[in-house]
């Protein structure tokens, strides 16, 4: 069941779906979550009410592998231009946070990945979150790719350079890869893989780096603590 409103006290937010929300800070009835903006518990603390979003419900979705970070999912969307008429082939599902902001966006996704306990994981996912555009498939992509004419695809697998060939071959003229790597020797290998094919031109290798401001005081701060390296991000066209 998806989450239907958030609550929040004192900075914290907790997550409603039905009934009464029991917290430390007392009881907070349904009557009040579903009617009103503003409602306090039966220990008078105060209690702001606003409908949950998409990124409320993921994330308290299902994991099992290490789901994508916001930052990274945000520079693969952007710079690949993807879009209402993107058809978009995803190799890793994960636990399928990328596969579902890729959705939300584009036309089509179809997510290869080899083990079938991520499947499972990421087609509850889907059924919870009501996404209808996505095909999985639980299969070895550098053994063999079904679909083809892809206009964008993602590679988030432990050796991304051993299904460049056949990701390759499954894109459109014109199209993007974007490869996800932990760490520098993957990108590197997959750099040297990509240069090997006469159909692929490697545009660059990013990390980003994300830090957020201090903004209860009048005069801003930067945090002490920031989200630094999660992984490389290295953007390959299809000629």
């Amino acid at each position: 069941m998806k989450i239907k409103k958030i609550l929040i006290h004192k900075g914290r937010k907790f997550f409603w779906k039905e009934g009464d929300l029991h917290t430390e800070f007392g009881v907070v009835k349904e009557e009040e979550i579903k009617s009103k903006k503003i409602a306090n518990s039966n220990k008078d603390n105060e209690f702001l009410i606003i409908e949950a979003s998409f990124q409320d419900n993921l994330e308290k979705m299902k994991r099992g592998p290490q789901t994508m970070s916001p930052k990274d999912i945000g520079e693969i969307i952007t710079r690949t231009g993807m879009n209402k008429n993107s058809k978009v082939l995803e190799i890793g599902s994960g636990s399928g946070a990328l596969t579902m902001y890729m959705a939300r966006i584009a036309k089509e996704i179809i997510s290869y990945d080899i083990r079938e306990d991520h499947t499972k994981i990421v087609k509850r996912n889907l059924k919870d979150f009501e996404i209808e555009n996505v095909k999985l498939i639980t299969q070895d992509a550098s053994t063999e790719i079904e679909e083809n004419d892809f206009d964008i695809a993602t590679i988030d697998v432990k050796e991304p350079w051993t299904v460049l060939k056949n990701v390759s071959e499954a894109l459109k003229s014109g199209g993007y890869i974007v490869s996800y790597s932990p760490s520098l020797t993957q990108s590197n290998q997959v750099i040297k893989e990509a240069k090997q094919n006469p159909d692929l031109i490697v545009l660059d290798t990013i990390e980003t780096i994300e830090r957020k401001w201090d903004i209860t005081k009048l005069i801003l701060h930067p945090q002490i603590r920031m989200i630094g390296h999660t992984a490389f991000l290295t953007f390959i066209r299809k000629i």
